[in-house]
């Protein structure tokens, strides 16, 4: 799994939209499972979620969840029972039969992934694809790509929402106005070597007290000692991501 970072106009939905045979690139070359991006191979073999969805307002979330799968090569039976499955495992089997025109955009969203995910391709090429989702939706879809990685499926991610792409990416790489700046394993840029962090349970008030001084006595400097903050995402998943308290 591979994530492009960078700020608007860095180049991540240019590169994708070459990955998919959208764009010629200018120098360089692209493939897909060996097969030149836009060739008939390259496409059955990817999944393409562009920054903004490109959904039919006019059809139902069932009905394009359908098409997608004729167009994959899908029987109508197949496809139907897909995309009933998808539409529950993306939390809009309610609104199945609802028009996609008055969908939100998180739930406009999240029924572009489902349709990604219905024809079950080998790669899959995903701008942003947590953009419009609030906090739970963000989580699912997260899990979702997870899934994904766990089967063995190849993945290029973008966000710019930072914390999504360190939980989930295997390699990362940064752009800025169409260059590569740094690339490699989250372990290789992120560890602070500089420092060593110990985090222990229960907190013993005493026990704490010892370490620290076993710490100034060894000369080490406490950086900083005290209970760990836990991310605003994971309380409010806490808070409000019990489906018994769902309305």
């Amino acid at each position: 799994m591979f994530g492009l970072l960078g700020p608007n106009g860095s180049g991540k939905s240019t590169t994708f939209k070459i990955a998919v045979g959208l764009l010629r690139p200018s120098d360089g070359r692209v493939s897909i499972n060996g097969k030149a991006p836009g060739t008939l191979a390259a496409r059955r073999a990817t999944g393409f979620l562009p920054e903004d969805s490109t959904l039919l307002p006019f059809l139902s979330a069932l009905e394009t969840l359908k098409l997608h799968g004729a167009l994959a090569g899908l029987s109508r039976t197949d496809a139907t029972r897909k995309a009933n499955e998808l539409l529950e495992r993306v939390d809009l089997l309610h609104a199945a039969k609802r028009r996609v025109k008055g969908f939100s955009k998180g739930m406009q969203r999240r029924l572009g992934i489902a349709s990604v995910l219905i024809a079950d391709p080998e790669v899959f090429i995903l701008d942003e694809p947590t953009s419009g989702l609030d906090p739970l939706g963000a989580v699912l879809v997260k899990d979702l790509i997870g899934e994904l990685r766990a089967k063995g499926k190849g993945i290029l991610i973008s966000s710019h929402l930072l914390g999504e792409l360190e939980n989930v990416c295997d390699r990362v790489a940064f752009l800025n106005k169409g260059k590569l700046l740094n690339e490699g394993t989250l372990e290789d840029l992120l560890r602070e070597k500089e420092v060593h962090e110990l985090r222990v349970s229960p907190p013993d008030s005493e026990a704490i007290k010892a370490l620290e001084e076993l710490a100034r006595e060894r000369g080490l400097k406490i950086v900083r000692s005290g209970s760990p903050m836990r991310s605003l995402e994971a309380f409010y998943i806490s808070v409000l991501g019990k489906k018994d308290d769902t309305p």
